[in-house]
């Protein structure tokens, strides 16, 4: 029987409604393989694939900089201040969302070190006013004198790093990570020894946090409260005699704290010579050399703190989580000497993982080549060349459980590559929630696709199905799986939060698709996202009046803008009324009473959103050595999302 060695290190992180499927974070190192337009590259999207198919739980994209007119320190980098890097991004963040990590971007400004904007010809800006100065990315300042950066310039900032955060959500990522150490912009304003302003942007600690807490808070605004923010932070200014100390930055960790989701502890100053190998230790110094200063910080906030800092040790990593020391754990050459780390901790292959040297080959490369090489992993950097170079697939014994869109996707794909595959259903049929859209005239194609897939796993050699049967921890240990696909799916919320929830005439979504003899003539229908808007679509061609109250200021289409509007149209067409900036406030026997007054119905019906089944999918984590979740057990999200996700699950099954 399979037994887990670092549950620590394997225990997801649940931030709001976003859960990390571990403590490991990949942090950021940037690629620098750009095309003409200074766009990511399928090679760049390549290399951090191999960090999500590897298991780190996210994997942070590095060099992103949010002003390319007043912030760059190198020539080929992202530039997010441009439309036209949503495309590019997308490559990336498709190549690891589908290996189940989460995708997160670097944001990034070099303010008084902007030394490649200062080539160019643009201005560039300090804190204040002073000599330029630095050895790498500012040895070409040095002697420079530089203004001191003016208010509408950081306020213009301020809404750069915003604009920028929503590209990169737009591209399919679900996290940022503000640079706010080594010595960059964000830094320097933090920072007592350089920024004395007199305004109210330096000098006190509340003027230095000013601006970086305002990016926080603008970046929440723009993007919403469920898109993360990891905060890094140098905790002090290291090997450098006019810097700051400890007891500095444990002050601005709790000023930070609660505006993020994650404080990620480095140290350091990439512009003073005798930091930079703390920053990125080298083999003089031990693992985990700097994670004294995130145990710190960990003792003043509430956020969760990330460690950073030559880590390679599962052991050694698992002590550290499971004495609360930290939160997560932060690799950057560890995942590039070995990319499957994670998975190999996890399945108890500690023997096969290849730990960084600390011997910097992979950085010296980087800056005298702009490419990645590792000593001992010969393939970082030519990810691509070797990616469809793959090793023959090992047997397994897989259990997929969850008879959904993922889940059937997944025993299949499993299936057809050699694996035997039991696929354990709760319900008598195989198709999922979706089931119920069965009867629903414009839904025909997606009960057909559901009906062959049912088909295809039923008839497959390789796949027993067991329907009835829920897929519980005793089975899954009797079963001794070599590896276990959860495709649980998730449950509609109830909004226990409205009064009258549970009178007689208030239905789910579901049971009214099963069973529309319940529905009245008159329904308000509460939620405006693709459920509640297709519902009201099919009961309006049953001949029912409908009303669809959205608390939101527009309906929440899933991303899909063309299908929204042809729902929308359809909707107009149908006659029913759609309001949104609609919020319910009690469901009473004569219907829905809102801040815009009583919305009179026979029928309440419910349609506002899905839990995911985090509880039921954690029972299943540590049954075998090898562990996926898909679909909506994740986050619930959308056909795509489970089938693609269920494909890539299976496929990296018998990799190692």
């Amino acid at each position: 029987m399979f037994e887990m060695k670092y549950p620590h290190l394997f225990t997801p992180l649940k931030i709001g409604n976003i859960v990390l499927r571990n403590r490991i974070i990949g942090a950021p190192t940037g690629f620098l393989h750009m095309d003409a337009d200074d766009l990511p590259t399928q090679a760049c999207a390549a290399y951090y694939e191999e960090k999500a198919r590897g298991g780190a739980a996210v994997v942070t994209v590095g060099e992103g900089y949010v002003d390319s007119v007043h912030g760059l320190d190198i020539p080929k980098c992202i530039h997010l201040d441009e439309d036209s890097c949503v495309g590019g991004l997308a490559l990336i963040a498709d190549a690891v969302t589908k290996h189940g990590a989460i995708a997160s971007m670097e944001l990034q400004h070099a303010g008084m070190y902007a030394s490649e904007s200062y080539v160019r010809g643009n201005a560039i800006y300090a804190p204040v006013a002073c000599i330029g100065s630095g050895t790498k990315a500012g040895e070409r300042l040095v002697g420079i004198p530089i203004p001191e950066m003016p208010e509408e310039i950081i306020l213009e900032i301020i809404e750069k790093f915003a604009q920028a955060a929503l590209r990169v959500k737009q591209a399919g990522f679900g996290m940022v990570l503000l640079h706010g150490g080594h010595g960059w912009l964000l830094n320097q304003m933090m920072n007592p020894k350089i920024n004395t302003r007199t305004d109210k942007w330096g000098g006190s600690i509340e003027n230095r946090m000013r601006m970086p807490i305002a990016i926080c808070d603008r970046i929440k605004e723009v993007c919403g409260r469920d898109f993360l923010i990891d905060f890094r932070m140098s905790v002090a200014d290291v090997m450098n005699p006019g810097g700051y100390t400890v007891e500095d930055g444990v002050e601005m960790a709790k000023m930070i704290d609660g505006h993020v989701d994650l404080i990620h502890c480095s140290v350091g100053n990439h512009e003073i010579e005798e930091s930079f190998v703390v920053v990125h230790p080298s083999m003089f110094l031990p693992d985990g050399c700097n994670l004294k200063y995130a145990a710190e910080v960990k003792k003043h906030v509430k956020t969760p703190v990330v460690a950073v800092g030559a880590f390679s040790d599962p052991a050694h990593m698992e002590e550290v989580l499971a004495a609360g020391t930290v939160d997560a754990i932060a690799i950057a050459r560890g995942l590039i000497c070995d990319p499957d780390l994670p998975n190999k901790a996890r399945m108890g292959k500690d023997k096969d993982i290849d730990r960084c040297l600390q011997c910097l080959s992979c950085f010296s490369g980087l800056l005298q080549t702009n490419q990645f090489c590792c000593a001992v992993n010969p393939v970082i950097g030519r990810e691509l060349e070797n990616k469809f170079d793959t090793t023959p697939v090992k047997p397994k014994k897989v259990l997929v459980a969850g008879g959904g869109i993922g889940g059937m996707k997944a025993a299949l794909t499993a299936a057809d590559r050699g694996h035997r595959v039991i696929l354990c259903e709760k319900t008598g049929f195989l198709g999922g929630a979706l089931r119920c859209e069965k009867d629903v005239s414009f839904k025909k194609k997606l009960d057909l696709y559901l009906n062959n897939q049912a088909r295809r796993v039923s008839e497959h050699p390789n796949i027993e199905v067991r329907l009835n049967t829920p897929a519980t921890k005793e089975l899954a240990l009797s079963l001794e799986a070599d590896a276990i696909i959860a495709a649980l799916g998730a449950h509609p919320v109830v909004p226990t939060f409205i009064k009258g929830y549970d009178l007689l005439h208030v239905f789910g979504a579901e049971e009214i698709y099963y069973h529309p003899e319940k529905a009245g003539k008159n329904i308000v229908i509460l939620g405006g996202g693709l459920v509640g808007c297709e519902l009201g679509i099919h009961l309006a061609m049953r001949g029912h009046n409908i009303t669809i109250l959205e608390m939101a200021a527009e309906p929440n289409f899933a991303g899909n803008k063309l299908h929204g509007e042809a729902v929308t149209a359809k909707l107009k067409e149908m006659g029913i009324k759609l309001l949104t900036s609609t919020k319910a406030l009690e469901i009473t026997k004569n219907g829905v009473v809102s801040e815009k007054g009583l919305h009179t119905a026979d029928t309440v019906i419910y349609a506002v959103g899905q839990r995911a089944l985090y509880e039921e999918v954690d029972k299943l984590r540590f049954c075998a050595p090898e562990f996926y979740s898909v679909g909506d057990c994740n986050l619930p999200a959308n056909i795509a999302k489970a089938t693609k996700e269920g494909y890539y699950a299976a496929r990296d099954i018998g990799r190692l």
